[in-house]
């Protein structure tokens, strides 16, 4: 059986992966969308940023799934 675990910095750094789809709409002078790799980049900057400000965010705790199916 497949058994994902994510922590709260998975989950973030997801959700700002997918926010900076349209941040050529919000960045002036931004020509191009941001390529999957950059944006996955910045993500993962602002992780380690937060990260190393002290962690008060638990980004390494582990999340449980909301909704779905339980096992």
């Amino acid at each position: 059986m497949f058994s994902w675990r994510m922590t709260r910095g998975d989950v973030l750094r997801y959700a700002i992966a997918f926010a900076l789809m349209r941040a050529r709409k919000i960045v002036r002078g931004l020509k191009q969308t941001l390529t999957e790799d950059k944006r996955h980049a910045v993500a993962e900057h602002v992780l380690s940023q937060l990260k190393d400000h002290g962690d008060s965010w638990r980004l390494s705790e582990e999340v449980r799934p909301k909704g779905g199916p339980t096992p």
